[in-house]
């Protein structure tokens, strides 16, 4: 699937920026509604590639990851649910302002001139129906955007049909 959005960017929006993956081969499956994974990595990427700005060493690393410590408190439970499923997308532009990082999810907030502020509201909702979350960390010229997903564990209705 992050090979297919890194094609679509680079054919596209992301053509003069130089794309780096780092796949873990032994990754499990994600139950997840791929559409839905594609249209969150591509906001991602297409943010990263704006956010390089057309600089010359512009560059977007996508990866993946087993980490099969990452555990999550359920709000309002005593259960923790694993999320060993860590895909980034770096990208070394300007970062996202510091006023900025904790509203970064909420609708309606952007630095773009011309942005709805909607991408990464929709991307943090695609995420939590998932049961999944997304994380930012984000310094000048090393900005990424962590999703955590859960591993897919066993026969269960697609989340197509949710």
């Amino acid at each position: 699937m992050l090979e297919h959005v890194r094609t679509l960017a680079a054919s596209g929006f992301g053509r003069h920026v130089r794309f780096v993956e780092e796949y873990d081969p032994s990754l499990p499956p994600v139950f997840a509604n791929r559409d839905q994974l594609i249209q969150v990595f591509l906001n991602l990427v297409k943010n990263a590639a704006e956010a390089i700005d057309g600089e010359a060493d512009g560059e977007i690393q996508l990866t993946t990851a087993f980490r099969p410590g990452v555990r999550l408190t359920v709000p309002g439970t005593t259960s923790r649910v694993s999320l060993p499923l860590e895909f980034c997308v770096r990208d070394n532009g300007k970062g996202v302002p510091d006023d900025l990082l904790p509203h970064l999810f909420d609708p309606f907030v952007t630095t773009k001139p011309t942005g709805t502020g909607l991408g990464l509201a929709l991307v943090a909702k695609i995420i939590g129906d998932h049961g999944g979350i997304v994380e930012c960390d984000s310094q000048p010229r090393r900005t990424t955007f962590r999703v955590l997903l859960p591993m897919y564990r066993g026969k269960r209705a697609s989340a197509e049909d949710n």
